[in-house]
């Protein structure tokens, strides 16, 4: 077996244990080969170049002179004055120590090996130098492969594992689905029948309540503007009632009419109705009951002009009102208006087929006349007319007196559009229910015109 040393690469220093780091100047150890000088890891047991058994320390062996290259000056090439360049910014050791003057040898160096600068040897404050041949000084085989860190920290259950993925797959799922209930519910929310049960829901309580401010902010813009809260609560009584069965009656664009059950303390069940319209996106109530009290008490008053300004006013609060639009009906009527009062009489009598009013049988018998007349004698449009005359004779419980009227203003209209026979059936018909001596005359005249017989 062939001995070898423990050398310093950087001063040359020999140690008599495997260290890794040269006690002299901090620089790496290597085993060197007695038998070729080669430098070895501290690892090694045997040479890496030649082989040899070096896991014995011996005498120092120099390695041999380098082979000379033919060509080549073989006279060794002198040591001369060695000077570093002092680094301002180097890290402090004995790296970036500045070097004296250095012979061409240090005691205890291998002959003809090549010198490095050793420097003073400096504390490195628990801190070695590392060298990635070195491997730690421990006992035993230095071939035996280090053993990784043991971790003594508590291993969790190996059931753990698995719950973390369920709990994980269970969380997910919850949010997904989540996010789904909660796209359902904006989308439900949206709709407009869904929007505007809410709104009604939120008004009647409201009002059950009491609570007359948060009703009158569904108000819409218009309804505010031409009422205010004190005449809106002036309005309402304080009679005890609740509601229920609320459901959509009628749905067109932009206005959907609500019933709902109405209970007042006192009194049998009936059925009320509420509307409400969209208005900017949002569903709101186009009240204007108390505009329309405002409307009654100009035309009691014989206010002709101040009655159509606040009907006017009433019908753009609330369009769908067939009271609004008779009054408007009237007026046009009165102002001798043949097309407005045409157009007004029909929406109010349309109106009121849909939405509720305070308009009486009576008012709307009225509306049907004004409609009637305005056709057979303003527009010239008898034919027209009879629909009108036809539907005043269907109203239920209509006197002879008013009978009497209509058949003979239709037997009017009748002549007009050359139709004897459906004029003189009316005015037989008339002779039978007129009482006044003037009608039974103006029968008579309707006979002559038609050539029948008299009776």
């Amino acid at each position: 077996m062939s001995n070898a040393a423990i050398l310093c690469t950087q001063c040359g220093a020999a140690s008599a244990t495997p260290l890794s780091q040269c006690a002299k100047c901090g620089g790496k150890n290597a085993r060197v080969c007695g038998g070729c000088g080669f430098q070895n890891s501290l690892a090694k047991n045997y040479c890496d170049k030649c082989g040899n058994p070096i896991s014995e320390l011996g005498p120092v062996v120099a390695p041999p002179p380098p082979t000379a290259v033919p060509g080549e000056t073989k006279e060794p090439i002198p040591a001369t004055v060695v000077k570093r360049i002092k680094n301002e910014n180097a890290p402090a050791g004995p790296a970036a120590l500045p070097a004296a003057k250095l012979k061409a040898s240090e005691p205890g160096a291998p002959q003809g090996a090549p010198l490095k600068a050793p420097g003073p040897a400096l504390p490195f404050a628990g801190r070695q130098a590392q060298d990635p041949f070195a491997s730690p000084a421990v006992s035993g085989d230095l071939w035996a492969p280090s053993l990784p860190p043991v971790d003594d920290r508590p291993k969790p259950p190996r059931w753990l594992g698995p719950l973390r993925r369920v709990l994980t797959a269970g969380f997910a799922t919850i949010a997904v689905l989540a996010g789904l209930i909660g796209t359902w519910y904006v989308g439900e929310n949206s709709k407009p029948e869904n929007a505007v049960r809410a709104a009604a829901v939120k008004y009647l309580d409201a009002l059950r309540a009491r609570d007359y401010a948060a009703a009158y902010a569904q108000f819409s813009d218009s309804a505010r503007k031409y009422c205010t809260l004190e005449e809106f609560v002036a309005t309402r009584d304080t009679s005890t009632w609740t509601w229920s069965g609320l459901q959509i009656e009628h749905s067109e664009p932009g206005a959907m009419l609500l019933k709902y059950e109405l209970n007042i303390a006192g009194s049998e069940p009936r059925v009320d109705r509420v509307l409400f319209v969209d208005e900017n996106r949002k569903w709101v109530r186009p009240y204007s009951w108390a505009l329309m009290k405002k409307v009654e008490e100009a035309f009691d008053k014989n206010n002709a002009d101040l009655g159509l300004v606040l009907a006017q006013a009433a019908a753009t609060v609330n369009p769908r009102d067939p009271m609004a639009r008779g009054y408007l009906c009237e007026a046009a009527y009165y102002r001798k208006s043949p097309n407005d009062t045409e157009r007004q009489c029909a929406a109010a009598i349309e109106l009121s087929r849909v939405y509720p009013s305070n308009l009486s049988l009576k008012s709307l018998y009225h509306l049907h006349a004004i409609l009637a007349d305005t056709y057979k004698n303003a527009l010239h449009k008898p034919d027209l007319a009879l629909d009108q005359f036809a539907q005043m004779l269907a109203f239920p419980n209509i006197s002879p007196a008013d009978q009497c009227e209509i058949l003979l203003a239709r037997s009017e209209a009748y002549i007009t559009l050359s139709r004897p026979g459906e004029a003189l059936a009316d005015a037989n018909r008339a002779d039978q229910l007129c009482t006044r001596p003037q009608d039974h005359s103006y029968i008579e005249t309707i006979r002559r015109k038609l050539n029948a017989p008299p009776q």
